[in-house]
């Protein structure tokens, strides 16, 4: 039988390639990996639409369902709670549940400066906010927005807190680099999360530690896949 499907789930503004494109090399010499541009971002057809945490969770239960249950690997919040309600809502669909740049129960004000940021970099600096056009065309902002109204409708879906990942059924593993505080700190200590949850830190990467640390995220999520995370 052959393993199942890779699922790689983007953060904010980003695509699958960009957050995990050492990964998608890597994995696709020996797995199907599938690239999943979440809603108003990349390569995806659908712009974003009122309710937006709903449509992305719809799209990606409805990738998963179409290629097969298999194992998610989500970044940030947008990827990160997207996938998390995925695994709470078709726990069939989700074999297990990598989450990076992620911090369970993030304070809202925090969370709330960081989605700011968004705004006053691509004001500030002319370079990303070209990079986002090139990624996503001029649809970016509309995508922005959309998101950023649903979370504060909502802050309690993007901000999962540990009782979430604790109840999920499905083996969970926080991969987070060393470099901000909350991320290093959550992955210390998610074993005590639950049974089901693990976590470690990759030295020396940041937000994006896949990115950042290639090598060693992909060793990381990979001992997780092979049972020796804990």
């Amino acid at each position: 039988m052959p393993p199942d499907p890779i699922y790689l789930l983007h953060g904010l503004l980003g695509t699958a390639s960009a957050h995990f494109g050492a990964q998608m090399r890597t994995w696709a010499r020996q797995h199907r990996v599938i690239a999943v541009d979440l809603p108003g971002h990349g390569r995806c057809p659908l712009d974003a639409a009122d309710a937006y945490l709903d449509q992305a969770v719809g799209y990606v239960t409805t990738v998963l369902t179409r290629f097969g249950p298999g194992r998610v690997v989500a970044a940030s919040y947008l990827g990160g709670p997207i996938a998390i309600h995925v695994a709470a809502t078709r726990p069939d669909l989700v074999t297990s549940l990598v989450l990076t740049g992620f911090v369970p129960g993030l304070e809202q004000a925090a969370f709330l400066r960081m989605l700011g940021g968004f705004h006053v970099l691509a004001a500030e600096q002319p370079g990303l906010a070209a990079e986002y056009e090139r990624l996503h065309g001029p649809r970016w902002k509309d995508t922005l927005s959309a998101y950023g109204e649903d979370c504060a409708r909502h802050p309690q879906r993007v901000l999962p807190g540990p009782a979430v990942l604790a109840g999920l059924d499905t083996r969970t593993h926080l991969v987070n680099g060393s470099h901000k505080t909350a991320e290093r700190d959550a992955a210390r200590t998610a074993g005590g999360i639950g049974p089901r949850v693990s976590g470690v830190v990759i030295d020396g990467a940041g937000h994006i530690a896949g990115h950042d640390a290639p090598e060693a995220f992909t060793a990381a999520v990979e001992a997780f896949w092979a049972g020796g995370a804990r």
